[in-house]
């Protein structure tokens, strides 16, 4: 094997060793938290702060429409998990926050709210 070759081999060898890592890398940072998950139970009882949603709530997040909806077949102490885009969490997140901050802190959830006559209890995390 010539000189120019085995240089040829090295770069491709040192190329590889240093390209996979970094390939990985970008991969992992890629799908890391792309999603966040709502995980909401159907209260036993009503909470001592709440907020309720509405149809306001539902045109500015229709995927809150479809959930409320799944939720109601639930039976007290049920609980459901939905997964959602990290931008869609993210400013759910913030809506509910600051509905919740206007009516009091939730004792056992980060968000407590009333939809039709059932109380629920929900929390926003990433997987």
């Amino acid at each position: 094997m010539s000189e120019s070759m085995k240089k040829k081999h090295i770069i491709l060898i040192l190329l590889i060793l240093i390209l996979a890592p970094v390939a990985f890398l970008l991969l992992s940072l890629a799908t890391w938290d792309l999603a966040m998950t709502f995980q909401v139970t159907k209260l036993t009882s009503p909470p001592k702060s709440y907020f309720e949603i509405t149809e306001e709530d539902f045109q500015k997040f229709p995927v809150l429409k479809d959930i409320m909806e799944d939720l109601e077949s639930l039976s007290p102490g049920e609980g459901m998990s939905y997964e959602l885009d990290l931008k869609t969490g993210n400013e759910l997140h913030s809506y509910l926050t600051k509905k919740q901050s206007e009516v009091g802190s939730c004792s056992s959830h980060t968000y407590c709210f009333k939809y039709g006559n059932s109380y629920y209890g929900a929390n926003m995390a990433t997987p």
